[in-house]
């Protein structure tokens, strides 16, 4: 009996001792599989492990779309009274109001850096005082003095506001008409007669283009850089009154265009100056009809490059038919936006409106391929959401609002120069985002990516997914309480992910 218990106990030992060996091995090897495991996720930062799976935006550098030449807005309608602004802005004792705007609008370090200044060569409505227009606003001074000699000392307050603006940034001034001067007109107006389709006798067409010429000569002359001239606006139009404006059917149209083109062309001052047009209010309706008549035409159709159109009342779908059409009829010439802003009357102070507008940038853009995107006015002083920055005409003050700093997230960092790229993802909300993605040179002549994004909703979080390999990123924010402000500059290591702030137009800068 006790040889047999004795036997039993040391069995049980011994199969006791067995098992704890076992038992210690195994944890030895999960202690030194985890182990690996840290100093593995520690060197692969880029490991499953570690890293949460995240939906990508595919940027594809190699596929390129449109050369970008700028951004830019209108001086009508406001430069002419807001350029006597000359009290000090704020607290400031150095910077008059007038001059504040200019740096809102054209500064990069100060503003949102446009480039591209468009400055309305008026009709001299608001010297005559004649004709249907209730808003003295919206009348516009001629060059042209008492005596019928040039006065180059008129309309001297937006003169101001013009070259301010070169010496900020602006380095493309588009000279644009909304109506021959009116002394040139049949009626003497600066509008079209009820009942009329047009206002310019044939045989002041070639005065009309001498006019406007000798004005871009003058400021040339001054320094200004003036690169086109756009003598007609909105052509399909009746314009009755309210406003400086002037209807053109397509065979006048072609006239006065010749007229233009063969005035400019015999200038050796104007050598770098291009006549642009229709400048149609749409890219739907008649738009084609005036389009076809430009460049069917032997000789326009060798001159023109480009068709400059507004953005207004047209859709998505209208701009894809469009775009169609003029690659098909009238393949590579290039389109640009010249004039877009939402027709909704009362100010906003929120991001609405500059959602609604980032949303049609990003059309023009990849729908239309535009190379160029021009707001309409770039102050106002009106219930409406026209401006980028509001005035208050009685206090002499001005504030912008959120439109002027989404803006900024194309004009800022979309250079002239760069190149819209393809990018894109497979998740929708990604793409919901409206991603445009561009690459080229920054000031220091590094290269570039940038891509601005549209977040109408949550913080969002992805990976973005380039060609290349850069070395740093930021980003540049626009809330409704967050005025363009860029993050630090982060290093990139392994994945580039971002967080993009919720309700928010955010660009994203990566550098080589």
């Amino acid at each position: 009996m006790y040889k047999k218990l004795l036997s039993v106990v040391l069995t049980a030992c011994v199969f006791a001792s067995v098992l704890s060996g076992c038992r210690n091995a195994k944890e030895e090897n999960a202690s030194k599989k985890n182990d690996e495991a840290v100093i593995s996720a520690s060197v692969d930062k880029g490991s499953f492990a570690v890293k949460e799976n995240l939906p990508s935006l595919d940027v594809k550098e190699s596929a390129t779309h449109q050369t970008i030449t700028g951004f830019g807005a209108s001086s009508c309608w406001w430069s002419q009274y807001v350029g006597g602004w000359d009290k000090p802005y704020g607290d400031s004792q150095d910077t008059p109001v007038r001059e504040q705007i200019i740096k809102w609008l054209y500064s990069k370090d100060e503003g949102i850096g446009l480039t591209i200044y468009r400055y309305n060569v008026g009709a001299g409505s608001a010297d005559s005082m004649l004709g249907d227009i209730g808003d003295v606003h919206r009348r516009a001074h001629d060059f042209i003095g008492v005596d019928g000699k040039y006065n180059w000392d008129k309309d001297a307050n937006a003169v101001w506001m013009m070259k301010k603006a070169v010496e900020y940034g602006a380095d493309h001034v588009i000279f644009f008409c909304n109506s021959p001067v009116d002394d040139f007109t049949t009626n003497g107006y600066a509008h079209v007669s009820k009942g009329k389709k047009d206002n310019l006798p044939e045989k002041n067409y070639g005065a009309f283009a001498k006019y406007v010429c000798d004005v871009a000569e003058h400021f040339i002359g001054e320094g200004v850089p003036v690169k086109e001239i756009s003598p007609i606006n909105e052509p399909q139009w009746d314009w009755f009154g309210g406003q400086e404006g002037c209807h053109y059917e397509p065979k006048a149209l072609v006239k006065v265009l010749k007229a233009f083109v063969k005035e400019v062309q015999s200038r050796p001052a104007l050598k770098d100056v291009k006549i642009t047009a229709p400048e149609s209010g749409e890219w739907k309706g008649r738009t084609r009809e005036y389009v076809n008549a430009i460049l069917s035409d032997e000789e326009l159709g060798a001159y023109f490059n480009q068709i400059d159109c507004h953005s207004y009342w047209t859709g998505a779908g209208e701009k894809e038919a469009f775009k169609k059409w003029m690659d098909n009829k009238f393949p590579g010439k290039t389109l640009v936006e010249s004039e877009w802003c939402e027709m909704v009357n009362g100010r906003d102070w929120t991001m609405d409106s500059a959602y609604n507008m980032a949303d049609v940038i990003w059309e023009d853009l990849t729908i239309l391929d535009v190379t160029s995107w021009q707001n309409w006015v770039a102050c106002a002083d009106g219930d409406y959401r026209d401006g980028l920055i509001y005035l208050n005409v009685g206090k002499k003050a001005a504030r912008p609002n959120r439109r002027l700093w989404e803006f900024g997230n194309f004009s800022k960092y979309v250079r002239p120069g760069f190149v819209r790229v393809d990018c894109n993802s497979s998740v929708d909300a990604i793409n919901d985002l409206h991603p445009l993605a561009f690459t080229g040179k920054d000031d220091k002549d590094r290269d570039e990516l940038v891509i601005v994004l549209t977040n109408r909703g949550e913080e969002t979080k992805f990976d973005i997914k380039p060609e290349g390999e850069y070395r740093s990123y930021r980003l540049a924010e626009t809330s409704q309480d967050v005025d363009l402000v860029e993050s630090d500059v982060n290093p990139v290591d392994g994945d580039i992910t971002v967080t993009i702030p919720k309700e928010s137009i955010t660009t994203l800068i990566l550098e080589k």
